[in-house]
């Protein structure tokens, strides 16, 4: 398992840069501190979507919405930015593949939710679809969110690698 060793023993590698040149300058900002206090190493697998491959990940059962926060929108707040991405998937490196276990997603989701504290950037998780700064940590909102839908007798749909900026925050 790729774990961190040493504080700052991780960083973003070309690729996931040039995937973050594509998003909201303060979500690259939360993500390019979170690789530094992250415990796993991760990647960015992906920031800006085309309405077309939107609508697919939606016919697929991966996504469910068409109004997603990785389509390209112009912030209300900072016009000069042009069309960019709100949302992140960020991927668990380990072992030098991708991986899907949810243990490694909680380890990613508190850097996100303590680098975001630090730079004051309110960011919802999609293993949790709410708020991080909301828990005391991923483990907590991940349950608490499960523990919801079973009590309204929906399924859940956590999406560990999800992240995007606050809507109240961020308007498109």
């Amino acid at each position: 398992m790729s774990e961190n060793p040493t504080p700052a023993a991780f960083v973003l590698g070309r690729r996931s840069k040039q995937r973050l040149a594509d998003c909201h300058p303060d979500l690259a900002a939360v993500v390019e501190r979170a690789i530094q206090l992250s415990k796993v190493d991760f990647t960015v697998l992906e920031t800006l979507r085309t309405d077309k491959r939107q609508r697919h990940l939606v016919r697929q059962g991966k996504s469910q919405t068409k109004n997603s926060r990785h389509l390209a929108r112009v912030p209300k707040n900072a016009p000069e930015l042009g069309p960019i991405s709100h949302a992140s998937d960020l991927g668990a490196w380990v072992d030098n593949t991708i991986s899907w276990e949810w243990e490694f997603y909680f380890l990613i989701a508190n850097a996100i939710k303590a680098a975001a504290e630090e730079l004051k950037v309110r960011i919802k998780w999609g293993g949790c679809w709410d708020y991080l700064d909301s828990y005391d940590s991923a483990e907590q909102a991940f349950q608490m969110y499960i523990d919801r839908k079973k009590a309204a007798g929906q399924k859940p749909f956590p999406d560990g690698p999800h992240f995007e900026l606050c809507w109240e925050e961020y308007p498109v």
